[in-house]
């Protein structure tokens, strides 16, 4: 695992990602009005924790996928490691088992849909992608199945819409692979706090 996050690293760094103080600041700002957003749209602590951790792992690896086109497995093994817990926690705590396996099913059925997409497109769906199906899908799921059906038709209608504006600007080719995780976020956040 450390040789994987090392090896990682030195990726990262090769590229010059221009992160400046005006760009963290307007990450931090994004973190801590979603963070804040997340709370009020959860009434629930244990939910909190869970929804913070998925979506400030979704925030760090859409800038890395932006910059990299690579998704780094320790980020998304943390929120797995942070994010599922704090869901089995408040389903424990609320005594809500019917609620935590429409979680873990959406977990499956996100997982199984991301993984038919993988297999189907290629290579132009990546298997980092794949591996944030889990979480994304268990905290959406958790919520109820409208919210997760909402947030993969966002995700995908948003990556659908840049991507022809893109090439209708002739920045983008048919051929060309994008970063897809940060259409995951947004659709993720937007359907959460819809």
């Amino acid at each position: 695992m450390v040789e994987a996050v090392q090896k990682n690293l030195r990726r990262i760094r090769k590229y010059t990602l221009n992160i400046g103080l005006p760009q963290t600041v307007a990450i931090a700002t994004w973190t801590a009005v979603g963070a804040l957003l997340l709370h009020r749209e959860a009434t629930r602590a244990l939910l909190t924790i869970a929804a913070i951790a998925v979506f400030t792992g979704l925030l760090a690896l859409s800038i890395i996928d932006a910059y990299t086109h690579r998704v780094p497995r320790y980020v998304t093994g943390l929120m797995i490691v942070v994010g599922v817990p704090a869901i089995v926690l408040d389903a424990v705590w609320h005594w809500d088992p019917t609620e935590l396996l429409r979680g873990l099913a959406g977990a499956v059925a996100l997982f199984a849909l991301y993984s038919l997409i993988s297999v189907v497109s290629r290579g132009g769906f990546g298997k980092g992608d794949v591996m944030l199906a889990p979480s994304v899908g268990l905290l959406l799921a958790y919520q109820g199945w409208d919210v997760l059906i909402r947030g993969t038709v966002y995700t995908f209608v948003l990556a659908g819409i840049v991507s022809a504006v893109l090439m209708a600007m002739r920045a983008l080719d048919r051929r060309d692979h994008i970063a897809f995780v940060p259409y995951i976020a947004v659709g993720a956040f937007i359907s959460f706090l819809v």
